[in-house]
């Protein structure tokens, strides 16, 4: 049931809701008339009923006094004529039966009794019978007819809501229309849902929010904001391989370049980049105690001349790289700042310069030499490059 209402469009389903819970409000409304009514009813016959009884007991009273029971039956008679009594007793102190008068002919009999009070002492009881049918008619009647209000008013509320509804759901419908992209094979095959809202859901999903969503610029990160030390490696064999090499082995050999770079700057904390075309950047920043920038980037750049020499001996292909040092006062930068990178690429381009050259040895630009680690801990000498 639930899952039928839902496959309703968006106005039949706020109509019923609407009728619904106009519906359940009125028929608390009833219920709660028809009781307050009932027991005001109740309380209005009792009051009569006892006015009647003493009414009578008044009546015999006199006649028991003389003990004339052809009057007290005469009176009975009469009482029941004029009355809305349908039967009348007279009993004594005993319970016995004195006169009796009328016939209950009433489904729903009330009876109600009095005493009988001769000189301020109780001779007998009178016990009178009231048929309440019409009273319990009346209510019902009241009940039926706040009932069919409840109904009407919930239709009143239906037809409304639905009405508003429909307005709403041509606008979603419109809505829905205007972001709906063109179907084709499988897609275009499926029902288009009656509900507006999940036909609206469906062509949001659809659409490529990836794309449509903007992206926002992060925060600058504070390592893009130190010293960093560069190792720039010329790929002086690459340069001659790709023209001679076939695809299959000019990717082995790249590979094997990468094996002996990547692990040389994950030994010293570096992170690797490709610069250029030919020439790849590890990058050094940031405390170690492997020693400063400077210092592991030249302690890795030794590391990856050794390894290349050892493997040259066991491949056919040459290992020749031009590696040269030098710092930059920021980072790589990333993509949430920008900045760090596109400061750092006038060192790139003096150091692809400096290994354009293709000097035998690792090269470091003045201000690497100046470091503590590198002046204390490495064997440096001049080039015939200019302070290098």
């Amino acid at each position: 049931m639930i899952s039928r209402i839902r496959q309703l469009n968006l106005s039949q389903q706020l109509a019923l809701v609407a009728s619904g819970l106009c519906l359940t409000i009125s028929l608390a409304l009833v219920a709660l008339a028809a009781t307050s009514s009932r027991h005001v009813q109740l309380g209005q016959q009792e009051f009569f009923g006892a006015a009647l009884a003493q009414q009578i007991s008044r009546r015999v009273a006199t006649a028991l006094e003389a003990g004339d029971l052809l009057s007290v039956g005469a009176s009975l008679q009469r009482f029941v004529a004029t009355s809305s009594a349908e039967e009348v007793a007279v009993f004594d102190v005993e319970g016995k039966e004195l006169g009796r008068a009328g016939q209950v002919l009433g489904r729903s009999p009330q009876q109600y009794s009095a005493p009988v009070n001769i000189e301020g002492d109780t001779a007998g009881r009178v016990a009178i019978t009231i048929s309440v049918d019409n009273a319990l008619a009346a209510h019902q009647r009241f009940v039926f007819t706040l009932l069919g209000l409840a109904v009407l008013l919930s239709l009143a509320a239906y037809g409304a809501v639905r009405h508003l509804g429909q307005r709403l759901s041509d606008r979603l419908n419109v809505l829905t229309d205007s972001i709906a992209l063109e179907k084709t094979g499988a897609s275009a095959e499926e029902p288009v849902p009656a509900n507006e809202i999940e036909a609206l859901a469906n062509n949001i999903n659809a659409l490529p929010m990836d794309l449509l969503r903007a992206r926002k610029v992060g925060h600058s990160a504070e390592e893009n904001y130190q010293v960093t030390a560069v190792l720039y490696l010329q790929l002086n064999s690459l340069v001659d391989y790709v023209d001679t090499l076939d695809q299959h082995s000019l990717h082995r050999y790249t590979d094997r370049l990468h094996q002996v770079v990547y692990g040389a700057a994950g030994f010293y904390a570096g992170q690797l980049k490709v610069a250029r075309q030919f020439g790849l950047a590890v990058y050094f920043s940031g405390p170690s105690a492997s020693g400063s920038p400077a210092f592991r980037a030249a302690s890795c750049a030794w590391l990856v001349r050794e390894l290349s020499a050892e493997l040259e001996k066991q491949l056919p292909l040459s290992m020749s790289i031009g590696m040269a040092i030098s710092q930059s006062e920021l980072g790589v930068g990333d993509e949430a700042d920008i900045y760090p990178g596109l400061y750092l690429q006038h060192t790139l381009d003096e150091l692809q310069s400096v290994c354009a050259s293709k000097p035998p040895n690792i090269v470091l630009a003045p201000i690497s030499c100046e470091d503590v680690d590198v002046a204390g801990r490495l064997e440096l000498r001049a080039t015939e490059l200019p302070d290098y």
